[in-house]
Formats: structure tokens, C-alpha cells, sequence
């Protein structure tokens, strides 16, 4: 049987799987433009199957919060393109009633690390944000979004993710409740995208240890976000987990450890311990202050917690520990790691340490963040349902764009 063809115009004709081929690969942006030009294009480019395949080919892209200080009322969220090592805005988030500029730098130096967007975790093409005290959660891709008033505090986020038996996107949460018997304590959260509220989860632990530990607390996502693996989500290892690897399994809403690799290190403020995912498994390195050499290890075996050394990873530069808005090393996906030099360059190496390129920064007016878009135009009922079809008039202060980085713009 002759392959199915799609005309167009009167240039001839394509079989339809070429042309399916070429449009899977295109950018989002280009991908909806292209649903225009006639509709068999639109019909192909819109099918389930497609978009969900159009998304497993998007590149995972690092983002960024640029803060300008030419223009102190705007904050800009970016993306970096592994393959090119060039930025692009994703959105931009603008005061409609500017902050008047303060001459002390060190207020200025405040607003911009405590009062500037930030993204709290990323997950299947949907970003989790904050912009001052409005959390939200967005599609860039196409431009939907939703209003989170349930939270008020991103100190308490620690994870979001997609539940997979329900297919439903999930965050977990945990805050600080005071009753007059038991004082101050800790009840941890799950809320499902598109309730109306959260339901509380039982702390069930594999050790009493365990429990002890989630009582403290667990490290914000916006800076150390979980690796969903296998159902689960990992943590690196922290001390109120008694240096261990906490899981919560996503299905029975339990929570338990995986011994680190031997030569882990707790983070602290000397020590930067970071988990990824990396060919199917988790991956781990850690850098030590001034540090420039550091071990790669990978779960080889995650039934047994097996860790195996693959790597040695040595930077041509020595890490030094700044405070925010700079973070010392952060590893990507397959291992791609951003490290600033100084305060105007981000340098981009690979797993082995090689040097893959570079890009210019702000003074004290950039922010790497761990985490990744990788866009979608998969439609969320969650976000269709909102006024407006979830259209960006939910929150007026949200600008989505896609293009020049913010360092090419006008002011």
C-alpha cells in the first residue's frame, strides 16, 4: 500500500511520516505556527501520540533567573540550550508597581536573592514558581497557568511529581503546626493539581530514625530537588537523615533510606552534594570548598544499593563557594554541569570535565538553578479548567516570551 501523503499547496506532496518526522523536532514555538498551514498539518501536529513524542524529543534545558539591574522592577526567567550554550527567555515577571531603588546596595543585594522569582521544581514541561509571595504553576509552552494560594512559604516545598498510577502531578509539602500538647511539629502534604485542597500523609518510615529525621525537616526543592526514579524521589544525603539517601515511594506514600556511596559527604555550607539522574540510574558527586577534582558514582545495582565510581570529574577552574544568588557546580542530566566563573562567565562542562563552552552573566544578577524545562503541549485539564483556559491573564505580572536573553533586550 502506498504510504499516506499530504498535499500541500501546489509544490507536490509528502508522505505523511516524513513530514511527521520533521515536525516532531521542531521547537514548540515553531510547532504551533506550523499548525496553521493547513489541516491536515494541524491534525497530525495535535494527536496524543505526537505530542506526547514531540516532548520526549525536546532538549532538557537548564534554567535561569536573571535579575537586571537596569531595569530593577523586572525579573527574567531563561533557559540555556546544552547543545549551543545559548540562552533564551522563558518569561518575564514584571512589578506593575516598581519598588522605588534603594541607594544601599546591600537592600538592593536582598530584594534581589529574597524577592525575585523563583523556581521551585520543574516536572514533564510544568514549573512551579514563586514570584515574591504568589506561587504558581505554568505551562511556558502554551502559555497556561494556575494560581497555588494554598502555599505561602517555598521553604516547605520538597518535591513535585507525577503520580503514576493516577497520571495526576502531585506536590509534596511539609509545615510547621503548634498544638499545646505536643509544641511544634512537622505534618507533611500531598497536593494534587486541580483539588481544592491538600490531604495530610502519615509519616510511614521504614526506621524510627527515619521519622526522627523528617521531623526536622527536608531540603528545600528550589535548591536540592529530588530525583524521581523508579516511582520514588531521592534526596541527597542531609544530617537530620543521618547522611543517608531518603526515598519517599510516590505510590505507597512511605518514606525510607539508600546508603550513599562510601565516600559521600553530608551537605553543608563547605560541601555541595548533588543527585541526578544519569543513563537510567541515580548518579551522585559531591565538591568539596576549593575543591576542583571529584568522584562520580552511579547506583549500579539499586536493590542493593550498589555504587560504582565511573568517573573522576577535574574542572580546568577551582570551585569556590559564594554566597547566593551563585551556587558552586550543578549537574544536569547525562551530566552536563554549569559552573560561574567569577561573577560575568557560566562555563559548561560534560560529565568527564571537558569543557563544552561558555556564557556571559550578570553581577550579582544571575541565578542557576538546578532545574530543567523540558517543554510540552500536552493539555492539562487541571490548567484548561482555569479562567480563561488557564490563557496568561490568571496573573498579570507574568509576560511569557520566547527569545532574545535578557541581555539583548531594551530597557
Amino acid at each position: 500500500m502506498a504510504a499516506n501523503k499530504i498535499r500541500r499547496g501546489s509544490s507536490g506532496c509528502l508522505p505523511e511520516e516524513m513530514i511527521r518526522e520533521i515536525l516532531v523536532r521542531l521547537p514548540p514555538r515553531h510547532l504551533l505556527r506550523c499548525r496553521t498551514i493547513c489541516k491536515a498539518w494541524r491534525r497530525l501536529a495535535t494527536d496524543d501520540a505526537f505530542i506526547l513524542d514531540h516532548h520526549a524529543r525536546q532538549p532538557a534545558q537548564p534554567l535561569l533567573t536573571v535579575y537586571p539591574f537596569v531595569a530593577p522592577h523586572i525579573n527574567c526567567l531563561e533557559a540555556v540550550d546544552l547543545r549551543t550554550n545559548k540562552r533564551r527567555m522563558v518569561a518575564r515577571f514584571v512589578e506593575k508597581a516598581p519598588r522605588p531603588f534603594s541607594n544601599d546596595a546591600a537592600t538592593n543585594i536582598a530584594y534581589n536573592i529574597y524577592g525575585a522569582v523563583v523556581v521551585h521544581a520543574s516536572c514533564d514541561g510544568l514549573l512551579l514558581l514563586s514570584f515574591h509571595e504568589t506561587f504558581f504553576l505554568c505551562n511556558p509552552a502554551t502559555r497556561q497557568g494556575a494560581l497555588l494560594p494554598l502555599f505561602r512559604d517555598g521553604r516547605g516545598i520538597a518535591g513535585f511529581y507525577r503520580h503514576a498510577a493516577s497520571a495526576e502531578y502531585r506536590v509534596l509539602y511539609h509545615q510547621l503546626r503548634y498544638r499545646r500538647v505536643e509544641g511544634l511539629h512537622r505534618k507533611y502534604y500531598v497536593f494534587t493539581l486541580g483539588s481544592q485542597q491538600a490531604r495530610n500523609i502519615e509519616l510511614r518510615t521504614s526506621l524510627t530514625a527515619v521519622g526522627e529525621g523528617l521531623a526536622k525537616g527536608l531540603a528545600v526543592s528550589s535548591k536540592w530537588p529530588p530525583v524521581l526514579l523508579h516511582g520514588s524521589l531521592h534526596w541527597p544525603p542531609q544530617q537530620s537523615q543521618e547522611g543517608n539517601i531518603l526515598v519517599f515511594d510516590t505510590a505507597a506514600e512511605s518514606f525510607r533510606w539508600i546508603a550513599p556511596p562510601p565516600t559521600a559527604v553530608i551537605q553543608d555550607e563547605n560541601n555541595d552534594t548533588r543527585l541526578f539522574e544519569m543513563e537510567g540510574t541515580l548518579a551522585m558527586f559531591y565538591w568539596e570548598q576549593d575543591a576542583r577534582i571529584s568522584d562520580l558514582w552511579f547506583l549500579e545495582d539499586y536493590e542493593e544499593a550498589n555504587w560504582v565510581c565511573k568517573h573522576r570529574v577535574e574542572l580546568s577552574v577551582k570551585l569556590v563557594y559564594e554566597p547566593l544568588p551563585f551556587y558552586p557546580a550543578i549537574p544536569y542530566r547525562e551530566g552536563d554541569m554549569l559552573v560561574p566563573e567569577g561573577s560575568d562567565t557560566v562555563l559548561h562542562y560534560d560529565k568527564a570535565g571537558k569543557l563544552q563552552g561558555s556564557f556571559e552573566s550578570f553581577v550579582m544578577g544571575l541565578r542557576i538553578t538546578p532545574h530543567m524545562l523540558k517543554e510540552s503541549l500536552v493539555l492539562h485539564e487541571f490548567l484548561h479548567t482555569q479562567k480563561n483556559g488557564g490563557a496568561s491573564e490568571w496573573f498579570s505580572e507574568v509576560e511569557f516570551a520566547d527569545g532574545l536573553p535578557v541581555t539583548e533586550l531594551p530597557f
